[in-house]
């Protein structure tokens, strides 16, 4: 029996045939369609609530006495559009992740399947709390903290500061998924409670390069706010993958 790598989508039944590649691609563009479908629905219903999702998001510079301004014609209207599509994305995110899940439940074997149904519920708690979590603690203090840096009289645009609060909120949704990937790679036996811990050091550099990646901004505290988080994060995920025991790997042999 081969060892050969099974891509999601893939059949696992070893009386099963492996499924085509274009049907692999086909399954990954449903789940695409899918998503945007959703995100699409999510947004309609947001666009509703529009002017007091930008109220929320631009309470930090309300409460600096500081009101944002247009600079285009069209601003303020795809300043809308933009924070109804960041809502629509949250109001989706449950049937978007059960559809990311559900595309991996063909590659596993089927006592493997029933750790997606325990995850997914998790999956979605922690990508809301994560959304929260920025919005309430990190995102004002990096807020307050750049618009006060310095002398200067502040004049900001809605467009470019929704597009600053959208990039710097969402990935924390995205941030907050590590310890369901960790713990869901520790149950399939991939990785041990040791490993992580003895690699610790590299995560903590990789995670400030994510965070200066996927920052709205240069600086160093933005980027430290969102590293922090993820480092304690991944520490959390240690405690919790020694406390459950993962089982040891299965050879693939063994699994057929």
């Amino acid at each position: 029996m081969t060892n050969s790598k099974i891509l999601p989508g893939t059949a696992t039944n070893p009386d099963d045939h492996a499924m085509p590649l274009m049907d692999h691609l086909e399954e990954l563009r449903s789940v695409l369609i899918f998503s945007l479908v959703a995100l699409l629905l999510g947004a309609i219903s947001a666009y509703n609530f529009h002017q007091e999702l930008i109220a929320l998001l631009i309470r930090p510079l309300t409460e600096l006495e500081i009101k944002p301004v247009i600079v285009r014609a069209t601003e303020g209207f795809f300043a809308a559009l933009k924070v109804s599509a960041f809502a629509g994305l949250v109001i989706a995110s449950p049937a978007i992740l059960w559809k990311i899940w559900s595309f991996i439940v063909p590659a596993l074997y089927s006592h493997e399947r029933r750790y997606v149904y325990i995850f997914f519920p998790f999956s979605v708690l922690l990508f809301l709390s994560g959304v929260a979590f920025s919005y309430m603690t990190v995102y004002p203090l990096g807020v307050k903290f750049l618009i006060t840096f310095g002398d200067f009289t502040p004049m900001i645009s809605i467009s470019e500061f929704l597009g600053f609060a959208l990039t710097f909120i969402l990935p924390f949704g995205i941030i907050f998924q590590l310890p369901v990937i960790l713990i869901f790679l520790a149950r399939m036996g991939l990785i041990t409670h040791q490993l992580l811990a003895k690699y610790r050091q590299y995560a903590l550099l990789a995670m400030f390069v994510i965070a200066a990646v996927i920052t709205p901004t240069p600086d160093i505290v933005t980027q430290t706010l969102m590293a922090l988080p993820m480092y304690l994060l991944y520490e959390i995920s240690i405690w919790m993958i020694r406390l459950i025991r993962p089982k040891k790997k299965t050879l693939p042999e063994d699994r057929a």
